[in-house]
């Protein structure tokens, strides 16, 4: 089977919001829901979005992957989190759609405004943290 370039960040949102969040001065458990949508949402951008066109197959998992997405942020009953994940979908399928890649750069914002609703230490801060953490993940993978 031939592998197919990824157009979606090199590196997990997931993990890389979860290591943001591990900075925080208290635990929120909202942080997990969100950083588990992240990654169903990032796998449904993959299977659609990948390189080389989408089979029917590609289509079903990344369906499924969004809908598990936004099944996932919506348990936090919280419209601001989902407000944020519907521009970071609009803005990356755009980009995509366009013809273009979405790298971690276009979606450090959106990934602030969620870990702003979460620390409250407000948007350049969460985006620090943000940034920061993607530093150290890709210093870990080499």
């Amino acid at each position: 089977m031939e592998e197919r370039a990824s157009r979606t960040p090199e590196i997990s949102l997931e993990d890389t919001f979860l290591m943001a969040v591990a900075g925080l001065p208290e635990e929120d458990v909202r942080a997990a829901v969100v950083a588990e949508a992240l990654g169903h949402l990032q796998r449904g951008f993959d299977a659609h979005y990948a390189g080389g066109g989408a089979t029917d197959d590609d289509v079903l998992v990344g369906d499924n992957s969004y809908a598990l997405a936004v099944e996932t942020i919506a348990r936090l009953d919280e419209p601001r989190f989902v407000a944020v994940a519907s521009r970071m979908i609009r803005d990356g399928a755009g980009l995509i759609a366009a013809g273009g890649a979405v790298s971690l750069q276009t979606w450090i914002p959106h990934l602030a405004g969620l870990l702003d609703i979460i620390s409250g230490e407000g948007e350049a801060r969460s985006e620090a943290r943000i940034e920061e953490a993607a530093e150290e993940l890709r210093k870990r993978s080499g």
